[in-house]
């Protein structure tokens, strides 16, 4: 918020001072920021120039915090309103893309990115992209990554953007690999592992998917990568597609394998590791489950079981939760598949 306002941390320091306190002199505030007295002078000219201090009615020595929303106020609106004209001008910009691309035929969005770099910064701006969830297969082999690997995923969860990665399951046999996705099931990542992973991919938001189309993986646990190729002459190359039938595929291609898959967890002794696959629901799950696979209401389902509509409902996520999926449809799937009923 303070970048939003332009202020720099010396200034906060000062200005959260000030907020904690009724006034202060220049030499108060000196010893309290540890500053001469000639720089908390300035630094109080600074604040007072930008309106987020004023000086004490009778004495011209002694400076007070304005009230926040009055003194911040004015400038985050002028921030925000910088960023809808942004937003604007972008929407404009990528429908008049749209537009040129089925100008010249296209059937479906889809755009070429050739190379290691252009293909590790599509990577990072779709993670930074997503508002929702980004959904990702991952597949060795293991490809020299910089030490740092995917810190962008790590930022992205953090902010509330949900992450379900499917993995092959040689990736938990390679070290650098299983203790990254060690770190992102620990930040919150929804990890499946699969026998095999046919192909690298991942989605944001179900509106912009990358497909890597070289045998060079990019979209590893560690990151967006690429190792020197066996020959000189070729380049990693990967497709954009954009909303259209084939990104619908691309993402039913996914949600298939995902319900195949078996859930990854961290262990007590904080490894990776698949989770039975006989463990099952509570008995008083698998009834209500059963209530609801003969076609009940859930009006229906909490009167049987003597309870209320909303603890009915927030079974029934639960249940969708603890099984892996997304729909109540998948559920009854999941559940014929694993045996539960």
């Amino acid at each position: 918020m303070y970048e939003s306002a332009s202020l720099d941390s010396v200034e906060v320091r000062a200005y959260r001072n000030l907020v904690r306190v009724r006034e202060a002199t220049p030499s108060q505030l000196a010893r309290r920021l540890n500053l001469s007295g000639r720089e908390a002078a300035r630094l109080l000219a600074t604040l007072e120039a930008k309106g987020l201090v004023s000086r004490a009615e009778g004495s011209a020595q002694r400076f007070r915090a304005s009230p926040p929303d009055l003194a911040l106020g004015p400038l985050l609106l002028s921030r925000q309103q910088e960023l809808h004209a942004a937003e604007s001008v972008m929407a404009e910009l990528t429908e008049e893309y749209r537009r040129q691309t089925r100008r010249r035929g296209s059937v479906e969005t889809v755009e070429t990115v050739t190379g290691a770099p252009a293909m590790a910064r599509t990577f990072d701006q779709l993670q930074r992209g997503a508002r929702d969830e980004i959904l990702a297969l991952c597949k060795p082999p293991s490809v020299a990554v910089p030490s740092r690997g995917n810190d962008t995923q790590l930022e992205v969860l953090a902010s509330g953007v949900r992450y379900r990665a499917l993995y092959e399951r040689s990736a938990l046999e390679v070290p650098p690999e299983v203790f990254r996705i060690r770190e992102f099931v620990a930040c919150g990542e929804q990890a499946r592992v699969a026998a095999e992973v046919p192909v690298k991919m991942a989605v944001a938001d179900r509106q912009l998917a990358m497909l890597v189309s070289s045998p060079l993986p990019i979209l590893d646990a560690g990151g967006p990568a690429a190792t020197p190729c066996a020959e000189p002459t070729a380049r990693p190359s990967a497709v954009l597609v954009r909303p259209g039938a084939l990104l619908d595929a691309l993402i039913a291609f996914f949600e298939s394998l995902w319900a195949g898959a078996s859930p990854l967890a961290l262990t007590e002794d904080g490894l990776v590791g698949e989770r039975e696959s006989d463990r099952t629901p509570p008995p008083e799950d698998l009834l209500l489950l059963s209530l609801l696979l003969t076609g009940l209401t859930d009006t229906a389902v909490a009167g049987q079981l003597g309870t209320s509509l909303r603890t009915v409902q927030r079974r029934i996520r639960d249940l969708i939760e603890f099984a892996g999926v997304r729909t109540r449809m998948q559920l009854a799937w999941e559940a014929s598949r694993r045996g539960w009923l």
